[in-house]
């Protein structure tokens, strides 16, 4: 197994930002001034991750800019982006008319807010969905005023720049954070694309992506603020895990699996993003697992997953000229037709002459020479795997080549048409956690991960009634 933590002085003090983001979260029709319309009454309200300009007035049309200004304790705010959400009037004889209308504000930041620099992100998480990083990866120590923390941090590079990665807890609030941060001076802008692609990455490998609304802090204490982000994801399956215990019934079975598990590196982690972060098809690979898994339908993900396949076939393969022949050793390719000759002499007694005549016919093509720049739809699926070094079972290559009847309308998967629902989801499920192990062995070989991949498409065996040379925990 990897090293699970690497000690270093690595000191982080979150209070006083945490204390901030406490603050913006009791925002409850509080009164502020909005600065040029000083004159009119406005509350600010957040309600979760909905924040709420509420003004008790009907703005002139040419009044109205693409952004506010206000003020909260003395700091004055700038919104980034708005929303126009609704306009409401009270009119009667006996009062006088009453307006108002309520902006939906998606982006704020603080006057000032730096465009280079040091920046910190805090995206809030439910802490039930808030596990260890040493499951999954290698991690790096850090410490605060009282503690030594050993499982909670991550630090990667990315072209150049040191990123940490850390996990918080507070158990009185049953809340929790993803704090992303840069060591090193960037513009926001990439600071911004950069945790994105930080984002996906862990994602695939924990299952989670966090989301809906970010706190960022600049390195004098400024504030940006979205809820105009992703929605957070909860994938489905993850490639990674050294707790076979927790995976496998049979005690016996996980022991023999213990001791040989393996993590991510942060090297290997940091090249899975910088992949992420330089090929739009790795994002968008990784994006559609998380998004398809998330919806927990097997109607949507063995399609899906089809179509990941694809993409990262083309994404990955190496072009290839000339010719190959499979079996280059002449003793050997004879070898191998004279046994398959043998398997059909010995069941001809089952076989018409015809059908006999035309199997042998095709094993005189058995070895015949492929034109690596003329392959077929099935041969461009499996060639990256053949490149990187992914041994494929007959089995492997059957479950890939159902791209063909997901692609084609057979998005059930039928074989037969008095098949219950419980095959077919049972097969269903089956397919797509196979398609998912494949998947996971093309992006993490791809990375230079040399480890284990879980696969838990064996679990489903059993019920199917059928046995493969898989394992729960697979080597690549």
């Amino acid at each position: 197994m990897k090293n699970s933590t690497t000690r270093i002085e690595n000191f982080k003090s979150f209070k006083s930002q945490l204390e901030k983001i406490e603050k913006i979260n009791t925002w409850d029709k509080i009164e502020i001034d909005l600065i040029g319309y000083e004159h009119i009454p406005v509350k600010l309200t957040k309600i979760g991750k909905e924040l709420n300009l509420e003004i008790s007035a009907r703005l002139n049309d040419q009044d109205i800019t693409e952004k506010f200004s206000f003020i909260v304790d003395d700091i004055i705010f700038e919104t980034v982006r708005i929303d126009h959400h609704s306009t409401s009037s009270n009119i009667s004889l006996d009062f006088p008319a009453r307006f108002s209308e309520t902006y939906k504000i998606d982006t704020f930041q603080t006057e000032g807010f730096n465009s280079c620099g040091i920046f910190r992100t805090y995206y809030p998480v439910d802490i039930d969905n808030i596990k260890t990083f040493h499951s999954e990866f290698e991690t790096v120590t850090y410490q605060s005023e009282t503690h030594d923390y050993g499982f909670d941090c991550l630090r990667i590079n990315l072209n150049g720049i040191a990123y940490d990665i850390i996990q918080i807890k507070d158990e009185t609030k049953s809340q929790g954070y993803y704090i992303f941060e840069n060591l090193i001076e960037e513009t926001f802008e990439n600071y911004l694309k950069a945790c994105f692609s930080i984002k996906q990455a862990i994602g695939f490998i924990n299952k989670l992506f966090p989301g809906d609304e970010e706190y960022i802090f600049d390195d004098s204490g400024k504030l940006y603020y979205s809820n105009f982000i992703r929605p957070t994801i909860k994938g489905l399956y993850k490639p990674i895990s050294t707790n076979p215990y927790g995976i496998i019934e049979d005690k016996k079975v996980a022991e023999e699996y213990l001791k040989k598990l393996t993590r991510i590196s942060l090297t290997e982690l940091s090249s899975l993003i910088s992949k992420i972060h330089t090929s739009s098809d790795f994002s968008t690979a990784i994006l559609v697992i998380l998004e398809a898994s998330a919806s927990k339908s097997l109607l949507l993900i063995p399609s899906s997953f089809a179509v990941i396949i694809e993409l990262l076939s083309k994404a990955i393969d190496t072009n290839e000229t000339g010719i190959e022949v499979p079996i280059n050793d002449r003793f050997l390719k004879d070898k191998i037709l004279k046994e398959l000759h043998d398997v059909i002499d010995n069941n001809e007694t089952s076989l018409s002459d015809e059908s006999i005549l035309k199997l042998k016919r095709r094993l005189n093509e058995i070895n015949k020479p492929i034109n690596k720049q003329h392959l077929t739809n099935n041969e461009k699926l499996t060639r990256p795997f053949e490149q990187l070094g992914i041994r494929l079972s007959l089995n492997d290559i059957t479950i890939i080549e159902h791209r063909n009847d997901l692609l084609h309308g057979n998005i059930l998967l039928k074989k037969e048409d008095y098949q219950t629902n419980e095959s077919i989801n049972l097969y269903m499920g089956y397919v797509s956690t196979k398609l998912y192990t494949l998947i996971s062995k093309l992006i993490l070989k791809s990375i230079g991960y040399n480890g284990y991949i879980y696969n838990s498409s064996k679990h489903y065996e059993k019920d199917l009634n059928i046995s493969t040379d898989d394992e729960y925990f697979e080597k690549i």
